[in-house]
């Protein structure tokens, strides 16, 4: 266990951190945006947010204290998890209406890749 002090910098990147994993879960369709109050899912985007989380997870290895470290691996597990369960809803409300308006039978997993490198 590391105990020194949490400088600046391991306060910010906490603080990044968190504002990532809400704006993953807004992303994703599960929390609303506090300025609007809509929720909508862009899965998308909601992958590179959860790319930009597995970015710092590795690069901030060394040097960061473990409970920023806790924090991360834990809202880089619980984002890839909710990203799970919004893929195999398919992709959108409204590409799952689009979808079964344009084609017969529409695949709503979209065969995509789970949060895996």
């Amino acid at each position: 266990m590391n105990d020194r002090t949490p400088s600046k910098h391991d306060q910010v990147l906490f603080h990044l951190v968190v504002n990532l994993q809400m704006m993953a879960m807004q992303q994703l369709g599960k929390l609303q945006h506090p300025v609007t109050g809509e929720s909508g899912r862009d899965l998308e985007q909601a992958r590179g947010t959860i790319d930009i989380l597995e970015m710092l997870k590795s690069k901030c290895r060394t040097d960061t204290p473990e409970e920023v470290l806790r924090i991360l691996d834990q809202a880089v597990m619980d984002l890839q998890l909710n990203y799970m369960d919004e893929v195999k809803k398919g992709e959108s409300p409204e590409a799952d209406e689009k979808a079964a308006d344009d084609a017969p039978a529409a695949d709503p997993a979209g065969g995509e890749d789970a949060c895996s490198d």
